[in-house]
């Protein structure tokens, strides 16, 4: 939860062009499939370690709209995929 929330910042306060220009993807798996992740992007399914934090961070991610977070990472594994 704590990279959607980085994710989350950044897509809210910059421009989407210009946040996925600072965005480095590096799959651990194959491209393909992280983007195919992305595209199906849902922040309710990334969790932490420590609920108490878990809890803290879904709280500014509701501040900024946890719909539209979840429409700009989608947006962006979709850019991903056009350029790839």
């Amino acid at each position: 939860l704590w990279c959607a929330w980085e994710l989350c910042i950044l897509f809210s306060f910059a421009r989407e062009e210009n946040a996925a220009e600072r965005v480095v993807l590096i799959p651990l798996e194959r491209s393909s499939e992280a983007i195919r992740e992305l595209a199906t992007f849902d922040v309710a399914q990334a969790h932490c370690y420590d609920p108490n934090a878990e809890a803290r961070l879904l709280v500014t991610i509701e501040a900024v709209n946890r719909s539209q977070f979840n429409r700009r990472i989608r947006h962006w594994a979709k850019m991903m995929h056009q350029t790839a």
